[in-house]
């Protein structure tokens, strides 16, 4: 009889244990090298890292805006201070104006002298007219309520360009001048401002604050400026502009104002702040 054959059995791959251990041994080791990295990563590197998950998932406290602006916004303000008060009427008056369109009609200035408003000429009057224009109701409005929250003296000044004028009711730009001035201030006295804290003075061309050789620097000089006399002790130049009103928390503030530059409104980050005026010359 022959030999019974033997049956031979080979295992192919490798035991299922063995496939265990080495996932495991590769979890370890990714384990430890995140420990590794993670002890010696920069305290400056990690915060930055954090931030970015913070704004990736929008958990910030004030989410960065999508906007470069070129001042910085910075938060802090008295809410308290008279100053900030006065500031915050003047914002509310810059946001109406910008919103209103009326960007190039309409300067303001936060200087050493107070509060002062540069309004073009042709957006009050009709040419060589001292008669209120009907469509400026609205900016005056709003100025002659920050001047009724604020009993300080008020300088309203009418000024022209130099070209001259000769009608029977202006002999010349004094009389045009010192009448818009009054237009204005009586406007003003009409919507309950006190008037022995009104003045009126019209300057003619002795004022310019451009060349009076070109068009444009014509139409810049002729404007009606009102001016919100406040001490020097009350509103530095430098102050910051609150963007909420005093007392309803803390809000962002507006970049400085530096001497009587025009203060800038944080809601117009394209022309940076309102006015001045451009384009072609308006006559008188």
């Amino acid at each position: 009889m022959g030999k019974k054959a033997k049956n031979i059995v080979i295992k192919q791959g490798l035991d299922g244990w063995v496939m265990t251990y080495g996932d495991m041994m590769s979890l370890l080791l990714t384990f430890f090298v995140l420990i590794v990295s993670f002890s010696s990563m920069q305290d400056t590197k990690f915060k930055q890292a954090a931030n970015s998950l913070k704004d990736a998932f929008g958990v910030l406290a004030r989410p960065e805006s999508v906007i470069e602006f070129n001042d910085p916004l910075v938060p802090n303000h008295n809410p308290e201070s008279r100053e900030a008060e006065i500031l915050y009427e003047v914002r509310a008056i810059e946001k109406m104006v910008y919103e209103s369109g009326l960007e190039d009609q309409v300067e303001v200035e936060v200087g050493h002298e107070g509060v002062r408003f540069r309004v073009a000429a042709p957006f009050l009057f009709t040419s060589a007219s001292a008669d209120l224009d009907p469509g400026s109701r609205l900016l005056l409005d709003n100025i002659g309520l920050m001047l009724r929250k604020f009993p300080y003296k008020v300088a309203v000044e009418g000024h022209t360009d130099n070209l001259p004028i000769r009608s029977s009711r202006f002999p010349s730009n004094w009389e045009l001048s010192s009448a818009r001035a009054v237009s204005v201030a009586r406007y003003f006295q009409g919507t309950g401002v006190a008037p022995e804290n009104l003045g009126a003075t019209g300057y003619g061309e002795f004022r310019p604050i451009a060349d009076n050789e070109t068009p444009d620097g014509r139409s810049r000089n002729r404007r009606v400026e009102i001016l919100l006399q406040i001490d020097r002790g009350e509103l530095k130049s430098d102050s910051r502009l609150p963007l909420v009103a005093p007392g309803s928390g803390t809000g962002a503030d507006e970049p400085q104002a530096d001497g009587n530059m025009p203060v800038r409104p944080i809601i117009n980050p394209v022309t940076g702040r309102l006015g001045p005026r451009t384009g072609a010359e308006i006559q008188p």
